[in-house]
């Protein structure tokens, strides 16, 4: 069983802009009544719930934050995202993971309200506890702000009250004010907070509360300025202060990048020294609370097929422990392939390029000697797909050698996937769960990674290069470098300070943190999002707008909401 240092003790469960009206009428075991949330237990009891919505919003924010961007496409059986990887209006308003997605959040913000409420009344002897959990709620409640704010901008609901029952009464002030209200819970949050090194794996630390402050002010410099002025910064105050953060990050706390990128992602790996914050599960599906991770099989297409003529490959199976549970929901852009470097160890630690025979059963780890199937990130002719093929006639147990190309998964004019390699394609590594109790277990038990240290490099080097300081930009994009050089082709992956634009650190960032669940939201905050999405990303044609920068309300919450006058959908999907 994987160990953690701390589980969660409850669940909460509220619709939107609905609150928490069952745990403080009823008084079962395992609610949280109004006396008993009014006790230190209580309160502490309260907060540790918010981490268990974050097991609730997590699959839907990883659509929310990669589908429709430059990095990923849908896949075959994505039918469900397609409508947001592809900005398809009516059903990205009326759809149910959208719906969802809202609900979820404003259950977490409303949690976070009445925690924030409680914790200043509530019976704690110790005052210095008091201020721990108010800067736990406070900094918990900013980064949900973040989320809904940057999905929903000016459409979003804002509230900082908790509700009980459900609220029809919407409120849409704008982005500006729930900028100054992070930047508010963020500065009270300053104070209380443990240093990453003295607090429970997984839980609100000084270090988190920077990267999301971090992360804040470079979204809001992103903004008109008259957004960023009533929220009470400039452009250039937010650059600065968010540069002193990543300095912070990088050498006040026990933060270090590893030597080995693969083992960032690593299942027996869990707790390391470059994770800054994480999702997390347990092996006892006991402390799960039936909250699995279930994004270890998005990014799995079919290894048991050919991309070259989709014949079958029974040296293989279509599902494993190993390989993963295949699903065919999401895959990688060609564009994401090409941006790396082939000298770039990043690349063959995001994405699987070789298959193993598995004997006799589909829960056996792969006969490594024995290579199956070769998806390489190149062109394959087809004198290599033949000789492979004929490997069969002398291998001992007459196993053929299935070797593909990106020419078989996509058509390398536009980038669009072929009818194979829409099932066909590279695996994402980074989410691959092997602690499943079987081959075809949906219900994984990954943690999966927010905020690492990567992200703290590659966020300096930005604000390096807005700064005017390119040298000072490519010092940190090489340093990030290092682990990702193979030996004997370190001038493959040189950075110059004349290499330094927008572009090309944003190519970093797909490089370093592919398929990690927030290429969205980057391409947003930067501008970027409707240039390099209609550049790379085939799906998008003809289809996205540059308002679809902003996701729509569902229709459900624009329909239950009385002051119809005042709360709206937002104008360009009010159609």
């Amino acid at each position: 069983m994987k160990l953690k240092y701390w589980t969660f003790i409850i669940a909460l469960y509220a619709g939107s802009l609905c609150s928490c009206s069952d745990f403080l009428s009823e008084d079962p075991k395992g609610n949280i009544t109004t006396n008993y949330s009014e006790t230190e237990e209580g309160c502490e009891r309260l907060v540790l719930s918010l981490y268990n919505t974050h097991r609730d919003f997590l699959e839907r924010l990883y659509l929310f934050g990669s589908m429709g961007a430059d990095e990923q496409l849908v896949a075959v059986n994505g039918n469900d995202w397609r409508y947001f990887g592809e900005y398809f209006d009516t059903q990205m308003i009326n759809n149910g993971w959208n719906r969802d997605f809202w609900k979820q959040l404003y259950n977490s913000l409303n949690v976070a309200n009445l925690a924030t409420e409680i914790i200043e009344t509530a019976e704690i002897k110790d005052e210095s506890r008091r201020a721990e959990l108010r800067a736990e709620a406070h900094a918990l409640r900013a980064f949900y702000f973040w989320i809904i704010t940057e999905t929903y901008g000016d459409g979003a609901h804002f509230t900082t009250e908790s509700t009980a029952g459900v609220k029809t009464i919407g409120y849409q002030p704008g982005v500006a004010t729930f900028y100054k209200q992070m930047l508010e819970d963020l500065n009270i949050a300053a104070t209380g907070l443990k240093l990453p090194q003295n607090s429970q794996w997984g839980r609100m630390n000084e270090g988190i509360r920077k990267f999301i402050l971090m992360k804040v002010l470079m979204s809001l410099a992103g903004y008109p300025d008259d957004v960023i002025s009533a929220a009470g910064y400039t452009k250039e105050r937010c650059y600065t202060d968010a540069l002193a953060l990543t300095k912070s990050l990088r050498s006040d706390y026990n933060y270090r990048l590893l030597d080995d990128y693969t083992q960032i992602f690593d299942v027996d790996n869990q707790v390391n020294d470059e994770i800054i914050w994480s999702v997390q599960y347990s092996t006892d599906k006991t402390y799960n609370g039936g909250g699995e991770n279930g994004l270890h099989r998005y990014g799995v297409g079919w290894y048991n097929k050919s991309a070259v003529d989709n014949k079958a490959i029974t040296t293989l199976w279509s599902h494993s422990l190993y390989y993963g549970r295949e699903y065919r929901w999401t895959m990688p852009s060609l564009f994401m392939i090409q941006n790396f470097n082939e000298y770039d160890k990043r690349l063959y630690g995001s994405l699987q390029e070789y298959w193993c025979w598995i004997p006799t059963d589909w829960n056996q780890k792969p006969v490594y000697s024995d290579t199956v199937l070769i998806r390489h990130f190149r062109s394959v002719t087809d004198e290599e797909v033949a000789a492979g093929r004929r490997r069969g006639e002398t291998h001992p147990l007459g196993h053929e050698l299935f070797v593909e190309g990106l020419n078989h998964m996509y058509n390398l004019q536009t980038g669009e996937p072929t009818m194979n390699g829409r099932s066909c394609y590279h695996t994402n590594l980074k989410l691959l769960d092997s602690s499943r109790e079987f081959a075809k277990d949906e219900k994984g038990h990954k943690d999966f990674i927010w905020f690492r240290l990567g992200e703290v490099y590659l966020s300096q080097a930005e604000l390096y290069m807005y700064m005017g300081q390119k040298e000072e930009a490519a010092k940190v994009i090489t340093e990030l470098r290092k682990r990702a050089l193979t030996e004997g082709h370190e001038e493959a992956l040189k950075v110059t300070p004349d290499m330094i634009t927008l572009d090309f650190i944003l190519d970093e960032y797909m490089r370093e943190l592919s398929m990690e669940g927030f290429r969205w939201y980057t391409l947003k905050r930067t501008g970027k999002l409707l240039e390099r999405a209609l550049k790379y990303n085939p799906d998008v044609k003809d289809k996205m707008k540059a308002y679809h920068v902003t996701r729509p309300i569902p229709q459900n919450e624009v329909d239950v909401v009385t002051n119809k006058d005042e709360f709206h959908q937002l104008p360009e999907y009010d159609k």
